[in-house]
This record gives structure tokens, C-alpha cells and sequence, in this order.
């Protein structure tokens, strides 16, 4: 991708691919399911905004972020669809939200208090913890949030969800355990003839694993965006990277051997060779981790990345006779010619998960999404 606007390293969006994983999640679950896609954190890094754009056109009605602010920027760049807000939310996201289709989750009974506080009639989800031991109601507190929702009509209790802590791996009877305890605060809710009709714990690695017996709807986040739960297991669907992380060559130069790169001087040339400099690090998103183990695509191959990653470049060794020059495109997560890293490899290499990987690409970098081949949005970087 070339732009008279464009910083050194961008990232590109496909939207084909996000689609396409759109319709693997759907094949992989009953069609009475409805879908509420994540998109929190920036859409992993993807960008909400137009993310849940494509994801709306193409029948996607409920999205779910982290916070209030996640949730006004979604209404102010066109999405109209319900948004659930995941985490605590503020006083005065609430006052607003209650006019402009917000959903809450109540995490904790003082939460009960500030949707009373606010004066409003809220709809809310029950998050019950389970196991993750994260944010939710514990299975004592959930009988007084039953009192206190019978005495205050204004709170519509629509939703009832938990997370699962061990989804992405073989079955070890964590989530038997998990669903067993969820099954319990349904239940209480309905012996309360409190009957919420949205029920959902699907995340996406339960989706790929384990069958979804209470669900109304499932919580895809990262299958959206192309990656997989865990990086180093096989999941069923066939799902396509979304982003891509790019650069440019921006300097070459030959050197003899014995020749140190980098911080630390890890990586010393073993013959005579050529040196190319590519403008993207770690402070637009390369994994320090990366030095010595990841690769880089440029000219169609694979080439090493040679050294430390230093904040805004890496090295890579392109050998005696580069077919690189100065200005050609270097992939750091994409694809070039035959050649593909996902960030699930940068992940794995890593040894962390792809997640981390999306969502730590700088806002600072350009964004283009791509559909049907063609750049159907420019998003610059924010300022500094």
C-alpha cells in the first residue's frame, strides 16, 4: 500500500476476511444463535468503528466493548445497533447510555445502586463469575442482586453471561464445573420469574470447542479478527488473518564479516553480506521478542529479522546478493507473493497470544481497509 499520507509502517485491514470469518463463526453454531461481536480495545486493534460498520451490514446486531468511551465512539461514527458494556461503567456513561441504546452489565451489587442512582430504566446483563475470578457475581451475591432487581422494576434484567477461563483448551472439566454454576444462577433467576431471554457465554474458543446448550447468543472476539484462542492448538474453522502490519526498506547497506547488529551486538554477520533496515519496531508494535526469532517478508521471502528490535526499526540479513532495494515493502504480519505470518506465528514466537499482538499496534500508524482489493478507508495515525 503506497499514500502520499502514509508513514513509514501502516497496517492494513481486510474486510473480506473479516466477513469470511464472520460466516465461519455462523457455520459453526445453530442459526437461531445471535451473535454479539466484540469489539472492544479498538476492535483488537482492528478499529472499532469501521469494524462494526462492516460487521452491521453484514447482520451483525449487538456489539459488546470494555467501557463507556468505546461505546460513544461507536454511535458517533453510525453504529446503531445495542452495545453491551462489559466492564464498570461510569456515572455518566450511564445517564447517557440509557438514551442511546447502552446495555450494562452488572459485575457487582454496587453497580445495582448506580443504575438506581442514575434514575433511568436500564437494560442489564448479570455477568456471573464462575471460576475466572475476574469481574461478576459470586453465587452469594447473586441472591441479593435477584432482591434488588424484584424491587426496582426500572432495572430489566435482559441478559445473563459468564466467561470461561479454560475454553481454549482440551476438555479438563473446568468448564463442566463453570456451566454447572451458571446453570444454578439461571435457574435462581427463573424460580424468581426473572427470565432473561439473552443468555451467552460462547467466546470464541467455546464456540470452536464445547457445545452451547443454554446460549441464545454466542460472543465471537478474536476468530473475528482472523486468530486463534491459542496460537499453538488446532481449532476447527478456517479463519483468515485480518490485519496486516507493513513497512518499507529504508536503508541497505553491505557489510563484512564479524559485523555486530543491534543492541548488544547479538546477531554478527558470519560472511560478507547486506544489511536492510526496515522503519518499524517496537514502538509501532514489533514484539521486542521478535529479535533473533521472527521472520519478515520482503521481495517474496523470508528473512530473518537480525538482531534486537529497536523501537522504531529492525534489521534483517537479505545475504551477499539482496533482491531488495530501498522503498520496497517489507510484511511483518500479511502476506507477500507465496509467503504468509499471522500473528498467531508472531504470537507463538512470542510466547504469548495473538491478542496481545493486535492489540499492541501503535494508534499512532495509518490504517487502510481494504475490500475487494481496492482501499475503501483511510484512517491516519492519531498525533503524538
Amino acid at each position: 500500500m503506497t499514500n502520499e499520507h502514509a508513514t513509514p509502517a501502516f497496517v492494513e485491514i481486510s474486510l473480506d476476511n473479516l466477513v469470511h470469518n464472520l460466516h465461519q463463526v455462523k457455520s459453526a453454531v445453530p442459526s437461531s444463535l445471535g451473535i454479539i461481536a466484540v469489539v472492544k480495545d479498538n476492535a483488537y486493534g482492528c478499529g472499532s468503528v469501521e469494524i462494526a460498520r462492516s460487521l452491521e451490514a453484514h447482520g451483525v446486531g449487538f456489539f459488546a466493548v470494555a467501557g463507556g468511551p468505546e461505546a460513544r465512539a461507536l454511535r458517533a461514527g453510525g453504529v446503531r445497533s445495542p452495545i453491551l458494556l462489559l466492564g464498570v461503567a461510569a456515572a455518566r456513561d450511564i445517564a447517557w447510555g440509557a438514551d442511546n441504546g447502552i446495555h450494562f452489565s452488572c459485575t457487582d451489587l454496587a453497580d445495582l445502586s448506580a443504575f438506581i442512582e442514575s434514575g433511568k430504566t436500564l437494560l442489564i446483563h448479570l455477568n456471573i463469575d464462575t471460576g475466572m475470578g475476574r469481574l461478576g457475581l459470586s453465587a452469594s451475591e447473586l441472591s441479593r442482586a435477584i432482591d434488588f432487581l424484584r424491587c426496582n422494576p426500572r432495572l430489566v434484567c435482559e441478559g445473563i453471561y459468564t466467561h470461561l477461563a479454560k475454553a481454549d483448551n482440551p476438555d479438563t472439566g473446568a468448564i463442566s464445573r463453570q456451566l454447572i454454576h451458571f446453570r444454578k444462577a439461571v435457574n435462581a433467576l427463573r424460580e424468581s420469574a426473572i427470565r432473561p431471554p439473552i443468555v451467552h457465554y460462547g467466546n470464541s474458543a467455546a464456540i470452536m470447542r464445547y457445545p452451547l446448550e443454554e446460549c441464545t447468543f454466542v460472543r465471537p472476539g478474536i476468530s473475528l479478527y482472523g486468530c486463534k484462542p491459542d496460537p499453538c492448538q488446532d481449532f476447527k474453522l478456517d479463519l483468515k488473518p485480518v490485519l496486516g502490519l507493513k513497512s518499507h526498506i529504508v536503508k541497505i547497506k553491505r557489510v563484512p564479516a564479524g559485523t555486530a547488529v543491534s543492541y548488544g551486538g547479538r546477531y554478527v554477520t558470519s560472511a560478507d553480506t547486506t544489511i536492510a533496515t526496515i522503519a518499524a519496531g517496537y514502538g509501532q508494535g514489533v514484539p521486542r521478542a521478535l529479535g533473533g526469532r521472527g521472520d519478515v517478508l520482503a521481495g517474496g521471502k523470508r528473512y530473518g529479522i537480525a538482531g534486537t528490535v529497536t523501537m522504531d526499526f529492525i534489521m534483517i540479513d537479505t545475504g551477499p546478493d539482496p533482491r531488495v532495494n530501498v522503498g520496497d515493502e517489507a510484511v511483518i504480519i500479511g502476506t507477500q507473493g507465496p509467503e504468509s505470518i499471522s500473528p498467531d506465528e508472531v504470537a507463538a514466537h512470542c510466547n504469548t497470544i495473538a491478542y496481545e499482538i493486535l492489540c499492541n499496534i501503535s494508534s499512532t500508524i495509518d490504517r487502510f481497509y481494504l475490500l475487494d482489493g481496492a482501499v475503501v478507508r483511510f484512517e491516519p495515525g492519531r498525533p503524538f
